[in-house]
């Protein structure tokens, strides 16, 4: 499974109601999985803004010291606005929407390279909520 994350560097910062979290992926050959020839797969779009979404829900390893128990995914919706082909670079965003005790509603979004240079698309939306464990 550790494959599937390769060049995966999240980046932390700070939000209002927690962290929003970045993460820049060019995918390798190993993850470029196609159920229809040149796209990639949705599921694993859907993958990976699952683990973007549930690093927004703990600080990160510098913030704090002690052990972090993370949230859990209780639903995520995925919108499918684009196809992403397997060699194109993403950027990954997830952010906090609203927080209640210990549930996290959170949104974030897979974008990929527009038509003008350095413009970034949105071709994923995604709308999750995690729990925390009660402690």
């Amino acid at each position: 499974m550790r494959s599937l994350f390769e060049g995966y560097n999240p980046v932390f910062k700070p939000h209002r109601l927690g962290y929003e979290v970045e993460a820049f992926l060019i995918l390798g050959p190993s993850q470029r999985m196609c159920y229809y020839d040149g796209k990639l797969f949705g599921g694993y779009t859907a993958f990976l803004l699952d683990r973007i979404l549930a690093d927004c829900c703990k600080p990160p390893h510098w913030v704090t010291q002690k052990t972090c128990e993370p949230a859990f995914t209780a639903y995520l919706k995925t919108t499918y606005l684009l196809p992403i082909s397997p060699t194109a670079p993403m950027f990954l965003r997830a952010w906090p929407h609203k927080v209640e005790g210990r549930k996290i509603e959170l949104r974030g979004c897979v974008q990929v390279s527009g038509v003008t240079s350095g413009q970034w698309v949105d071709a994923v939306h995604a709308e999750a909520l995690f729990i925390k464990p009660k402690s």
